[in-house]
């Protein structure tokens, strides 16, 4: 890469705020947008040419099994904090990973059928890595399991205490303790208002073998909720970089030769906006179900789910929310991840009628005024929840509300803040039906904790103890057997049969996914804009004249 400038700041804005700095303990997105621009892997993936390259390690071999790996640290590596980075390391990583102790996603994604990877230490540069059995993103995976700092986290590894470091106070009152692989470390954080992260002054990572990079001196993230706020602040050249919602791609254009920058229109994004209703047939501490019995009852009918999906206009959301910039979904992967797309899914077209009929099938009925009532006579109706930060979803929230009317159900909103939805939806379970979405665009096994039903983010109904349905059932021998097979049309054969259960059965009732927008100011060289993912995924390299 031709050598660049250093110094420079580069601004941005955020929606959500951070939950943690722990990647043990890390599940939202938000989170690991920090957490990659300050801890790196064994590997790195480039996006523009679709492979892994080398990261922390400078090379590796690959045994004939196909299920031995050999990693070669860099020499010189060290933390942040100028302590040596080493082998030792990444034993304590998968450590902390298939504790017990500390439940987290990683456990699971990180084995095969529960067994976990073998890791052992040849010497203080060379780690030596045993899946199992054949585990097909193997590599990739490696590119995106940050490494932690045995001499600062072990004593709490000893005490059980791990997952709860690194967490929001930290960064607020001694962020400096928080030390780093990546391009980044924290300078200073203020909750609700900015983020400041320094360049790491012993990242490894070199220009032409003479530059320390990242180039940039400092990021800065502001916090800002209302999106339209954050757009102007970018519209009005205040920030480099902004995700622009189809809605306001037309005035947005408008200032790009008076603040010169640049919209760039990607196509179709690979992240998907689904809804789903709670499924989970548990109890809380109280002895209490999660969900209302017949309510429970409504959720787990296939033909209730299907019938709320003939119900949606799609179209009109597209026309109403996007702007006529998006693409109707009906499965878990959207048209810009082309290999891995199904195209031949179950569709559900706006059809009320049909919604009707499926619903008669499954015993509901209306009452004069259109009202629908369920076999006991309980309304249909359900509270909706989505994060209040994004008024996307919101506003496809309540188009969802309108349709729903139109066949006798009532749609009560709840529009919260992201960090209480995820403590809803995940811990206490204390919701009916949930409005989110998911960022997808990689490899299959990337959603292993999402369709396994073990897993912890399989979200309708979460660390099933054993399949709740035959089509779970099938779900996972599918995940498994993609997982587990280095032939790729086998793979894909796996997942489009996966797309196809996920579709006819709808525990995710899949809504659009929008075109996608970013705009980035013109002063910033060696950008580098992929197919999908980030917009600046080589933050570290970016320098501006």
């Amino acid at each position: 890469m031709p050598k660049g400038k250093q110094g420079g700041i580069f601004i941005e804005t955020s929606a959500a705020e951070p939950s943690t700095f722990n990647w043990l303990v890390s599940e939202d997105a938000t989170s690991a947008s920090f957490l990659n621009l300050m801890f790196d892997s064994l590997l790195s993936y480039d996006p523009i040419e679709d492979h892994v390259i080398p990261g922390l390690a400078k090379q590796w071999e690959i045994a004939p099994d196909n299920k031995t790996f050999r990693f070669r640290l860099r020499k010189g590596l060290s933390w942040s904090d100028g302590v040596p980075l080493t082998a030792d390391d990444v034993l304590f990583s998968f450590a902390c990973i298939y504790d017990p102790r500390f439940p987290n996603r990683n456990a699971y994604d990180l084995s095969v059928n529960g067994k976990p990877f073998k890791v052992e230490k040849i010497d203080d540069q060379t780690i030596q890595i045993q899946t199992p059995e054949i585990f097909a993103p193997f590599l990739r995976y490696m590119s995106g399991f940050p490494l932690m700092p045995k001499h600062i986290l072990e004593p709490y590894f000893k005490d059980g205490s791990l997952q709860n470091q690194w967490n929001i106070s930290t960064a607020k009152k001694d962020p400096k303790s928080i030390v780093t692989s990546g391009p980044f470390l924290i300078l200073s954080y203020n909750p609700g208002e900015r983020i400041v992260l320094e360049a790491n002054p012993r990242y490894w990572k070199k220009a032409n073998g003479d530059i320390r990079l990242p180039y940039i001196d400092y990021l800065i993230v502001k916090f800002v909720k209302d999106a339209n706020a954050s757009l102007i602040a970018f519209a009005s050249g205040q920030t480099d970089i902004e995700g622009i919602s189809p809605d306001n791609v037309a005035w947005v254009q408008k200032g790009e030769k008076i603040y010169h920058y640049t919209i760039y229109d990607r196509g179709p994004s690979t992240a998907s906006s689904f809804l789903w209703f709670n499924q989970n047939p548990g109890k809380n501490k109280n002895n209490l179900p999660y969900v209302i019995p017949y309510k429970l009852k409504w959720f787990q009918n296939r033909l209730f789910r299907q019938a709320i999906s003939y119900a949606i206009d799609r179209e009109g959301i597209i026309n109403g929310v996007l702007f006529g910039r998006g693409t109707p979904l009906w499965g878990p992967e959207t048209p810009a991840n082309v290999k891995w797309y199904n195209p031949n899914v179950k569709k559900y077209p706006y059809n009320p009628s049909l919604a009707l009929q499926l619903l008669e099938q499954a015993g509901f009925h209306r009452d004069a005024t259109g009202r629908l009532f369920d076999q006991e006579n309980h309304p249909v109706s359900f509270t909706l929840l989505t994060n209040q930060e994004n008024p996307i979803r919101t506003a496809m929230a309540t188009i969802f509300k309108e349709n729903l009317k139109q066949i006798g159900i009532e749609v009560l909103l709840q529009f919260i803040d992201f960090g209480t939805l995820v403590t809803k939806i995940s811990d206490s379970y204390d919701y009916e039906a949930c409005l989110l979405g998911l960022t997808g665009g990689g490899d299959p096994a990337d959603g292993m904790s999402v369709f396994m039903s073990k897993g912890r983010l399989h979200q309708w109904y979460p660390n099933q103890p054993q399949p709740a349905t035959p089509w779970e059932a099938e779900i996972d021998r599918l995940m498994i057997e993609q997982l587990t097979t280095l032939d790729e049309a086998k793979r894909i054969q796996c997942w489009f049969k996966v797309q196809e259960i996920m579709s006819e059965e709808q525990p995710y009732i899949y809504l659009v996914t929008p075109n996608t927008y970013v705009g980035l100011k013109n002063r910033w060289r060696n950008v580098k804009i992929p197919r999908i993912g980030p917009l600046v995924w080589n933050i570290e390299e970016i320098w501006t004249p």
